[in-house]
C-alpha cells in the first residue's frame, strides 16, 4: 500500500527558558502555545530548533563568556510535548548553556517525553547521527547542524554539538557526505542547519551555493534558523529550502525593523519523491505567549514575506494559510531557467 501525504510544521527557534519558564511556572504549560493548538493537532510531525537547555541542575557552561545564556526547567518538555512536537533540533549556539551537565539532561528529559532529538550529543558521533523517524508509512531522516559556536563542538569523548564550519571546504564535504547517505536510507531527508548571522536582511550567495549543493545531495527539505527573523523560500526542483523559519516562542526584545515578534510556522506536504506543497502561517510573538496574526500584523507578514520570497523567483498567494509557489521563471539571457516541480 502507498504511503499518502505527509504533513510537516516546521517551526524555528523556541526559546523556552527566562521569562518564558517564569511563565510557564505561573500559567502552566499549555498557556504559552494555546492559540496554535488547533494547527499543531492537526500534523503528522511538528519539529522545533530548541533555543535552550532543559535541565533541573543549576549548572551553567564553564567556556568563553556569551551575551545570553538559556536554560528551561523540566516542565518545558511537557510544553513541548502536549504541542505536538516530535523532534527538537539541538545544533545551535545555547544547547550547552547549562553546560554539558545540562545538555545530557536536555536528552534525558526529551527523550523520557517521546521526543526525539538531534545535532547534539554525548561526542561527536552521536551529534552527528541523524533522527530516523518513522511516519504515516514514511521513513524520514533528520540531521542537524551549526555553523557558529565553535567551542560548542562535540568532541570524540565529550558532549556538544554538530558543529560546520562552512568556509573549510573539508567540512562541507563531509555534510554532503552524510547527506547522500541519509537521503539514501530514507523516503525523505531533511537537512536542519543553524546558520547565517542574526538580522541579516537577505541570503547571501554562499549560502544559496551551500543550499543548492544540498539538495544535489538528496536534501528533500533544507530547514534553516538562526537569523531570528523569517527568510525567503525556493523551490529548487522537488526540494525546498526554508532559508530562515524565524522563531515560534521566547520573551526577546522586538527588533524595530525585523520585527521578530512577527513570524511563520512552516507547513510542508510531502510525496513520493517530492515536496507537494509549502504554506506558512502568521504568527505574532508576544512575551512567551505565542497566536495567530491578525489585521495589519498579519499584513505586515504577507508583505515582507512575499517580498523575501520574490528574491527566490517564489511567489506568495495569500489566504488563510500562505502558499508559496514557484513563480513563473524570468531567463536572462544565455542562462538555462530552473526546472520546477509545481505544487499540487
Amino acid at each position: 500500500m502507498t504511503a499518502g501525504p505527509l504533513r510537516l510544521l516546521l517551526a524555528g527557534d523556541a526559546m523556552l527558558g527566562r521569562g518564558v519558564d517564569d511563565v510557564i511556572a505561573r500559567h502552566g504549560v499549555d498557556w504559552p502555545l494555546a492559540g496554535l493548538q488547533p494547527a499543531l493537532a492537526s500534523a503528522d510531525l511538528v519539529a522545533v530548533n530548541l533555543e535552550c537547555a532543559i535541565t533541573a541542575a543549576d549548572t551553567w557552561y564553564r567556556g568563553p563568556a556569551k551575551a545570553f545564556y538559556f536554560r528551561a526547567r523540566p516542565a518545558a518538555a511537557e510544553l513541548l510535548r502536549r504541542a505536538g512536537v516530535g523532534v527538537c533540533t539541538l545544533a545551535n549556539n545555547h544547547a550547552l548553556d547549562a553546560g554539558p551537565e545540562g545538555l545530557l539532561d536536555t536528552l534525558d528529559i526529551l527523550r523520557n517525553h517521546g521526543i526525539a532529538s538531534v545535532g547534539a550529543g554525548a561526542d561527536a558521533d552521536a551529534a552527528w547521527t541523524p533522527a530516523v523517524l518513522q511516519l504515516a508509512g514514511w521513513r524520514v531522516g533528520v540531521l542537524a547542524c551549526c555553523d557558529h559556536q565553535p567551542d560548542f563542538a562535540a568532541g570524540p569523548h565529550t558532549p556538544g554539538i554538530a558543529h560546520l564550519d562552512v568556509a573549510d571546504p573539508a567540512q562541507v564535504d563531509a555534510l554532503l557526505g552524510r547527506v547522500r547517505r541519509l537521503a539514501a536510507a530514507v523516503d525523505h531527508a531533511i537537512v536542519a542547519l543553524h546558520w547565517q548571522p542574526n538580522w541579516v536582511p537577505r541570503v547571501s550567495a554562499d549560502y544559496q551555493s551551500l543550499a543548492q549543493r544540498l539538495v544535489e545531495a538528496g536534501a528533500r527539505l533544507v530547514w534553516g534558523h538562526s537569523p531570528h527573523h523569517f527568510l525567503g523560500v525556493q523551490w529548487l526542483g522537488s526540494s525546498v529550502v526554508l532559508y530562515s523559519t524565524g522563531g515560534l516562542i521566547d520573551d526577546y526584545a522586538v527588533d524595530a525593523e525585523f520585527r521578530n515578534d512577527r513570524q511563520l510556522l512552516f507547513e510542508l506536504t510531502l510525496a513520493p519523491g517530492r515536496v507537494s506543497r509549502v504554506r506558512a502561517l502568521p504568527l505574532a510573538l508576544g512575551f512567551a505567549h505565542t497566536t495567530r496574526a491578525e489585521g495589519a500584523v498579519r499584513q505586515w507578514i504577507v508583505d515582507r514575506f512575499a517580498a523575501q520570497c520574490r528574491g527566490h523567483d517564489s511567489a506568495v498567494d495569500d489566504d488563510e494559510w500562505l502558499t508559496v509557489r514557484p513563480a513563473p521563471h524570468r531567463a536572462k539571457p544565455g542562462v538555462m531557467p530552473a526546472v520546477h516541480s509545481p505544487p499540487t
